[in-house]
């Protein structure tokens, strides 16, 4: 499976679990939804996946991509952030490779903001791996099993495919 194959991949399942997907090109991505839980003590989240896809993912291109996608979600639904409302983004790049910087930052990062996180997850397509955040969330743990979930939804582990 090449990326531009896995790209389309992630957008199906986009679809069929429940995603709006708002762009989509060769090289990129972007769905979202709104979720609104009772046990997020009755707060919405609206959840934007961004996908773009590259030869060798890096550290400096994951962080960045990472950044950009928390910053649009802040723009388009963030204006009213706080007590009930908050924005999340998963980050996946996905590429043939990837190098152990990038790895590391998507297996230990969580990158977040007032209201805002983003979850960066890196798809090794060569090494058939999908790495992102392990272990206990701190700050905005009760959206952990959800974040989870979706990843696992929309981003499946390429060795499973």
């Amino acid at each position: 499976m090449d990326t531009q194959e896995y790209r389309s991949l992630v957008e199906g399942r986009m679809r069929t679990s429940g995603y709006e997907v708002r762009s989509s090109t060769p090289t990129g991505l972007l769905g979202y939804r709104k979720d609104f839980r009772m046990s997020w003590m009755a707060t919405t989240l609206h959840l934007f996946v961004h996908v773009a896809t590259t030869t060798t993912v890096t550290e400096p291109e994951l962080a960045a991509f990472t950044a950009q996608a928390l910053q649009h979600a802040k723009d388009t639904k963030g204006e009213l952030r706080g007590l009930q409302s908050g924005v999340a983004v998963i980050t996946a790049v996905v590429g043939e490779g990837s190098d152990e910087g990038a790895r590391e930052y998507a297996r230990h990062e969580i990158v977040r903001g007032y209201a805002a996180f983003a979850w960066p997850v890196v798809v090794d397509l060569g090494a058939a791996g999908r790495i992102a955040h392990e272990g206990r969330v701190a700050l905005g743990g009760i959206y952990s099993s959800w974040m989870r979930a979706q990843i696992d939804a929309v981003v499946p582990e390429p060795r499973t495919l």
